[in-house]
């Protein structure tokens, strides 16, 4: 049952999350914390889910297609952090990483904090591109939701927050750290800007 404090638990979490992922990441080694980076994850991907609901009915004025979005969408968001958990982890083991999958999966679930908030604002977007300005033939709109992604996952995941996960739960040195972040972050965002139509 969700209560209040389960509410204000997590909304300090997710602030903890956010400004103090050194902290956070910190006893993930012993913690993964599978629980805390679930329901942090279900929230990115019902907001995800939801822009992309809103962009398929909105667009089409067929709910069918909107119900579709969100599916794909969520079911999108689940297999993208166990995998991109499970590269995290298969880099790490052939660098010298001490830590454990769960860790892996605690650390990457953990980082999608940032991207709840970038899909809020992308919500916003979709409304406003859709009602005022249906013929964007600027393709403006993809271009700044793609922007805010990548804006969300430099910082979460596969960005800063990963970074501080595999030095504390993957115990890696924090060159060997920052080398599989920010080639996996690189991977990521060619792979965002390429599916939006921006490149």
């Amino acid at each position: 049952m969700v209560t209040p404090e389960v509410i204000t638990y997590y909304l300090r979490r997710i602030s903890q999350i956010l400004f103090d992922p050194e902290y956070t990441t910190a006893g993930l080694y012993d913690s993964p914390r599978l629980l805390e980076s679930f329901v942090i994850v279900s929230l990115y991907a019902f907001a995800t889910s939801f822009d992309s609901f809103l962009a398929g009915y909105l667009r089409t004025e067929t709910m069918s297609i909107g119900f579709l979005s969100f599916f794909v969408s969520a079911l999108t968001t689940y297999l993208l952090w166990f995998i991109l958990a499970m590269v995290f982890h298969l880099s790490a083991e052939m660098l010298g990483g001490l830590g454990e999958f769960p860790s892996v999966l605690g650390f990457v679930g953990l980082g999608t904090a940032p991207l709840i908030f970038t899909s809020l604002l992308s919500i916003i977007l979709t409304i406003v591109s859709v009602v005022f300005f249906p013929e964007d033939e600027d393709r403006l709109f993809p271009l700044l939701a793609s922007g805010l992604t990548v804006l969300g996952m430099a910082w979460g995941s596969p960005g800063v927050i990963c970074y501080f996960g595999m030095k504390n739960a993957e115990k890696l040195h924090p060159i060997k750290a920052f080398l599989i972040t920010f080639v996996l972050f690189a991977a990521l965002t060619l792979i965002v800007l390429y599916n939006s139509d921006v490149l």
